[in-house]
């Protein structure tokens, strides 16, 4: 009788494993898809080295047989949001702009056109080379975080619905 209950199990396991490995999914999210895109031009503007990390983050390569350009614009601003009475600095607030273009380099047709605006709040440290560090750490996982999100929506308007 045992057996008879393990074998029912297995066989609802094979039976549940086949019909998922027939159905055609696709993810929404496919990194492939946009390591699939050679770009020919990689053109970066405005703060250069917050769109050099961005374009780093997207693992993306420059072939001169590429058919799409890509367009970084990035520009980063530091303001302080708080003082003390005394008009000491004690919280600065960083927020990272990021225009991205990808155009068909052939039918000049631009397929993704988006801004991206992230915004972040880091206290100042005593000593100023920590108030740096910390201002570079915010920058990298800004980056970070706006680079996984054009991961995610170019591979979802390059998403093929065959």
């Amino acid at each position: 009788m045992r057996f008879v209950k393990i074998k029912n199990k297995a066989w609802y396991l094979v039976f549940i494993f086949l019909v998922t490995l027939n159905c055609n999914y696709k993810p929404l999210f496919n990194e492939e898809q946009f390591g699939k895109l050679n770009f020919k031009n990689i053109e970066i503007s405005g703060d250069k080295r917050v769109a050099q990390i961005i374009v780093n983050k997207l693992n993306i390569i420059q072939k001169p047989s590429g058919k799409y350009s890509l367009l970084v614009d990035a520009d980063k601003k530091v303001v302080i949001s708080n003082k003390s009475i005394t008009g000491k600095v004690l919280e600065y607030s960083i927020t990272i702009t990021c225009q991205v273009k990808i155009r068909n380099n052939i039918t000049m047709e631009s397929i993704y056109t988006k801004e991206h605006v992230n915004s972040e709040n880091y206290k100042a440290s005593k000593l100023y080379s920590d108030t740096i560090n910390s201002e570079k750490k915010i920058i990298q996982n800004t980056s970070n975080l706006i680079a996984k999100q054009i991961l995610n929506e170019v591979s979802l308007v390059l998403r093929d619905d065959n």
